[in-house]
């Protein structure tokens, strides 16, 4: 910070000390804007908060979560204002056993007062998640995202329905599971997966896409290829095949059977625009696969 803008930050401290939490939120916001700085977000954070601006608060806190690393407390009760319940969960859930007994009952309690209080908000919002099928892609996205604010049991209610529902979305469906995996859902559920047919997951069992040792082994042997003599193609293939891992998830392992064949038809068909490869399992998935990512260009 320069000076004038030390200044503000020691105005809007003291406005704090003052209980003005209004104003001193205003000057964080705009020192925000022009610092990246732990304190400044810190700051702002608490300073929303106590003006009871719980929405704004939750939106800056979140683009930052490690500045409240030694303070997770205070993190966890600026979530549960702005009632985001399932990405509350997802962010205790990583931290070690003492720390998720303290403060998961935390969001159980709220939850429940949340449940008993507003039936009728809860009802519309289960129910808009509900038919999230009924719309484009970009509106089951943002219909996914409001579903954050759902208590832990609507939630589930609403996923596992949208997960066996032929009109949602594939992307949506593999978003919908990553976050199952997150808050460590331990009951079987139905899936309807990409070769469109059911699957039984437990998904707190289930590696992410992301973990697959198959996916890991494809991207180093992408790098191992590519990495020295074409930085370029390697980044594209690379995103492809986030994509495809997301899209398959949880059929990896069934459908990438020879990672070396899997990562040759990638680079032939990114090289020349043709499939080529004499295992046709590979050549229907990747065909297959690059349908739904070619929709999303």
């Amino acid at each position: 910070m320069n000076s004038e803008q030390m200044k503000q930050f020691e105005k809007a401290k003291q406005l704090s000390i003052e209980n003005k939490w209004r104003d001193a939120a205003a000057i964080f916001l705009d020192l925000r804007d022009q610092v990246d700085d732990e304190k400044i977000i810190m700051g702002a954070t608490k300073a929303l908060y106590n003006s009871n601006q719980f929405k704004l608060a939750y939106q800056v806190a979140v683009q930052s979560p490690q500045v409240f690393a030694n303070d997770l407390d205070f993190l966890v009760q600026v979530c549960l204002k702005a009632q985001h319940f399932i990405s509350t969960r997802a962010l205790i859930l990583r931290y070690p056993e003492e720390v998720v007994n303290k403060l998961l009952p935390l969001v159980q309690e709220t939850e429940s007062k949340y449940r008993q209080e507003f039936k009728a908000t809860v009802q519309n919002q289960l129910r808009a998640f509900y038919h999230l099928g009924d719309y484009p892609l970009v509106e089951q996205q943002k219909r996914l995202l409001a579903a954050d604010q759902l208590p832990l049991a609507d939630f589930i209610v609403g996923a596992k329905f949208l997960l066996r529902d032929p009109f949602t979305q594939q992307l949506v469906k593999a978003d919908i599971l990553n976050i199952l995996q997150q808050i460590k859902c331990q009951e079987k559920i139905a899936m309807l997966c990409i070769d469109e047919k059911e699957h039984q997951v437990i998904p707190a069992k289930l590696p992410t896409a992301y973990q697959n040792s198959l996916i890991i082994e494809c991207q180093k042997i992408l790098k191992a290829q590519l990495e020295q003599t074409d930085p370029q193609i390697l980044r594209a293939l690379l995103i492809q095949l986030d994509l495809q891992s997301i899209l398959l998830n949880p059929l990896i392992d069934e459908v990438i059977t020879d990672p070396s064949e899997w990562v040759k038809v990638m680079l032939k068909r990114a090289t020349t625009g043709e499939y080529s490869s004499e295992n046709k399992h590979i050549i229907h998935w990747q065909k297959k696969l690059n349908k739904f990512i070619d929709k999303l260009q």
